[in-house]
């Protein structure tokens, strides 16, 4: 995928309580280029290997949402200028 491309990425917000393996589901899927733990309003974020607004949001519904840990997402997509 060409850097000129939109990127997208999901910032995660666990449930109280969620395990430290939590994400270990999306490990080795296809779609996640990346993840990352981080700090403040979002507890990780995931970099998704497709810049298809569609196939993000069947991803953040069909495999972020089911897991039982994840309190909530926010998508966003961005293209890098140089």
């Amino acid at each position: 995928m060409s850097e000129k491309n939109w990127q997208s990425w999901v910032w995660v917000r666990w449930k109280a309580g969620a395990p430290s393996n939590a994400w270990e589901k999306w490990q080795g899927d296809p779609l996640v280029k990346g993840a990352w733990s981080t700090i403040g309003e979002w507890d990780c974020v995931l970099w998704l290997n497709t810049h298809d607004p569609d196939k993000v949001e069947e991803f953040v519904w069909k495999n972020l949402r089911t897991n039982q840990w994840v309190d909530s997402t926010n998508t966003t997509f961005a293209k890098r200028w140089w």
